[in-house]
């Protein structure tokens, strides 16, 4: 089973369900553009974790163990969890992020957290 996170910075006024679905055809007005790299440095800060190219791998879980599946893309950043048991890595991955201004987007709840 899987589980997303998705992150965006902006857009506090648009609908966020219509604007999730909106990342997939085209660039939001109101919207920030990502930087990818400073995401990854974000993400190289987290104690004890490892990359695997586009697989982020909590401590302790090794390579073919629970993952992250990271996709940054222009104005969206998702992170997919296979396999994450623990809810202290979930929220490892949303308080790396929501330093650098990206608030949380739930798809499974429907919800946008500040």
């Amino acid at each position: 089973m899987s589980y997303t996170l998705a992150f965006w910075a902006g857009g506090d006024d648009l609908d966020p369900d219509e604007t999730y679905l909106a990342f997939a055809d085209d660039l939001i007005a109101g919207v920030g553009v990502i930087d990818a790299a400073e995401v990854d440095r974000a993400l190289d800060g987290l104690v004890g974790w490892t990359r695997d190219a586009n697989f982020l791998h909590p401590p302790g879980s090794g390579h073919d163990g629970p993952a992250f599946d990271v996709s940054i893309g222009i104005q969206l950043a998702q992170f997919t969890a296979y396999g994450i048991q623990d809810g202290n890595h979930l929220n490892a991955v949303i308080d790396a992020m929501h330093p650098l201004g990206f608030r949380l987007y739930d798809p499974q709840t429907r919800e946008r957290f500040a």
